[in-house]
């Protein structure tokens, strides 16, 4: 019995390894080049809240695998020069798929949001980095932006996903703008209010340009299978 279980916890390591940490931007063409746009207004106020729909073929997960949400990060402006910064006392993080697409979302926040929301945060948060003068784009801060600490996992066949943040106690330390993207047609778009309380934003095309942090996990069925295959070999080899 002692051989069958360390060969299912070998096996279940073996799987566990073959999980891969990605960092996936979007829009994906400008992983390397600066956004045409930049966002400063909601983070300005001392509270905000904001919505913003990713398009799920942005996201190469195969099918029947997931993604798990480590991180999420935002960069500033290219036309930055000093440091930016952001704080906000208080915020919650909410990750969800939904049917909405980008140019699509809904004025009213709770119309955007997906039956599977999970808040993976939920206190302080600063947003902003460092400038690198004379950097385009600007470089993803080092621990980016917003701690996760409970887990998101996304699958793109059961929707576009929608990041949907909310802050208050804000006070811009050092002034500034985040790198974003404005087109009509492309895969991100939000809807925002510079107070975080209200049920109704502004729709805009425009959305921060932004990099995830994923961890990708294989088809369930495949863990089982490995599984149940070295259970079966432990078992003769125990014969």
């Amino acid at each position: 019995m002692k051989r069958i279980i360390q060969s299912i916890m070998f096996c279940g390591l073996a799987c566990a390894a073959s999980a891969q940490e990605v960092q996936v931007v979007v829009p994906g063409h400008l992983a390397g080049v600066e956004g045409n746009s930049s966002a400063s207004d909601p983070f300005n106020s001392t509270s905000f809240r904001f919505q913003q729909v990713f398009d799920a073929s942005q996201f190469a997960i195969p099918e029947g695998a997931m993604g798990r949400i480590d991180g999420i990060a935002f960069r500033i402006d290219g036309a930055s020069t000093e440091q930016v910064l952001f704080s906000f006392g208080g915020s919650t993080v909410t990750l969800s798929t939904t049917t909405r697409q980008p140019d699509g979302l809904s004025s009213v926040f709770v119309e955007n949001r997906g039956m599977d929301s999970v808040t993976i945060w939920n206190g302080p948060v600063a947003l902003g980095s460092m400038a690198v003068p004379g950097a385009m784009p600007q470089d993803w801060p080092f621990l980016g932006n917003f701690p996760v600490t409970e887990d998101f996992f996304y699958i793109p066949s059961q929707g576009n996903l929608l990041l949907d943040v909310a802050a208050s106690g804000g006070q811009a330390f050092l002034p500034g703008a985040l790198d974003a993207h404005a087109l009509s047609g492309d895969s991100i778009s939000w809807v925002f209010s510079t107070d975080g309380n209200s049920p109704v934003g502004t729709v805009q095309t425009l959305g921060l340009v932004t990099r995830f942090d994923i961890t990708i996990i294989p088809e369930p069925s495949v863990w089982l299978l490995s599984l149940a295959g070295c259970a079966v070999m432990g078992v003769f080899k125990r014969r």
